[in-house]
């Protein structure tokens, strides 16, 4: 059944998304075919009355059934959003927004959700990185539905990361509880100075919290310059997301909160970029891994496409064509955006075929599960629907960074 799937999808891809890959042809469908596709997946693995959307459904997993990612459902907010269904991004970030801010309090912005009772699960902690996401989600709507609210939650929450989460050299830890208040994440730290630089111009200008915040951005990026080809403060493993993120970013912010100008950003941004496909690019592929070949050796397993991060790689790549474009180098943006293309195509024929019209993707194209770090969790394999790699495979096919973009006054649902 699941080989069959498989079959459909690709066959889908064939006629449906030719100019994704030149080499099928020339059939392309209108622009909202995928990303309507995508975001009724999206629509139906929402619970009806709590807003909150499953991550894994139907996974072998026991464990993550019913279970809400923050993350996932912040990111699924921003696609809802972009797709023009406002009720239901609205409904998805509910929760969040009724939160107080994280203190004292179990339970409060954590990792994971039970989509029906709305209890923690999971991971019963607060970590960083899912309440940045959760501020960016918050604002981008608040900006898009001119709720000053959802935008004042959102800044909240990052001043609250700026008071309350452990500094060590700039960079902010994990999260507040041992052992996570002294373990550096470089991926959370690039959100984090994503999600300060959103929120920057929904501050006063000449406050004392406008100032704050943009101390706060500068510290950080001196830490992540510091310290951008690693995992972790002291960790060597070579990470996919870490890559990514200092490419989601965008151009101008390294313009803005660097000593390079745009010559030299150019410079930086094509060796980075060199980097990132000789350490991750699954061989023989267009899809990358969550590590490089050495991490995948030491815990014995074989280089599988991680298709959230697939799709990272194109929405970054697709962010930094036009500065290309406007440095003079078309050939290079050119190369990029083919990159890109094929990228996100590699990514749509492991699709899942659903009800009533939906498309699913999942978190890798391995046949089964396996680990992706020597301490890491057990990656799903490409019969489960996963909501990461569906809500990256929509940032992918609309070309939406929302590290660095507003949400679209119009739905981008319109045939």
């Amino acid at each position: 059944m699941v080989k069959l799937a498989r079959l459909l999808s690709f066959v889908v891809a064939m006629i449906f998304f030719g100019t994704a890959v030149p080499a099928y042809g020339d059939m392309a469908p209108p622009r909202w075919f995928w990303l309507k596709a995508l975001a009724a997946h999206i629509l139906l693995v929402q619970h009806p009355l709590t807003g909150l959307l499953e991550s894994f459904p139907a996974s072998a997993d026991p464990a993550l059934s019913d279970v809400a990612f923050t993350y996932d459902v912040a990111a699924a907010a921003l696609v809802l959003a972009h797709q023009g269904r406002l009720d239901a991004a609205s409904r998805a970030l509910q929760l969040y927004r009724q939160m107080d801010l994280p203190g004292d309090l179990p339970g409060v912005f954590n990792t994971a959700y039970h989509t029906e009772r709305r209890t923690p699960t999971l991971e019963y902690a607060c970590h960083g990185g899912p309440i940045f996401w959760t501020a960016i989600s918050l604002i981008r709507y608040g900006e898009r539905t001119h709720q000053a609210a959802d935008i004042d939650k959102g800044v909240a929450l990052l001043e609250w990361a700026i008071k309350r989460l452990p500094h060590y050299q700039g960079g902010v830890a994990m999260g507040t509880e041992d052992p996570w208040n002294i373990l550096m994440s470089v991926e959370n730290n690039w959100v984090y100075y994503a999600a300060l630089r959103v929120a920057l111009p929904h501050t006063v200008s000449g406050s004392s919290r406008r100032q704050a915040f943009q101390e706060e951005k500068q510290r950080v990026r001196r830490w992540l310059t510091r310290h951008w080809r690693n995992r972790g403060y002291g960790d060597a493993v070579k990470a996919l997301d870490v890559y990514t993120h200092a490419l989601l970013v965008g151009p101008e912010a390294h313009l803005e909160d660097s000593q390079m100008d745009a010559h030299e950003l150019a410079i930086w941004a094509k060796g980075w970029i060199d980097e990132l496909e000789q350490l991750f690019r699954v061989p023989g592929a267009s899809r990358y891994d969550y590590t490089d070949a050495l991490e995948a050796r030491q815990i014995g397993r074989v280089r599988a496409g991680w298709l959230e991060g697939t799709e990272q790689v194109a929405v970054a790549y697709l962010t930094w064509a036009p500065f290309f474009e406007r440095m003079g180098e078309n050939a290079f943006a050119g190369k990029l955006r083919e990159m890109a293309s094929q990228a996100h195509a590699s990514v749509l024929i492991w699709a899942i075929p659903g009800e009533e019209a939906t498309m699913a993707i999942p978190n890798t194209d391995a046949i089964a599960p396996f680990q992706t770090f020597q301490e890491g969790w057990l990656a799903r394999p490409l019969d489960e629907p996963a909501l990461n790699g569906t809500n990256w495979a929509y940032f992918a096919e609309a070309g939406f960074n929302p590290f660095i973009e507003r949400l679209p006054e119009e739905a981008s649902a319109g045939e």
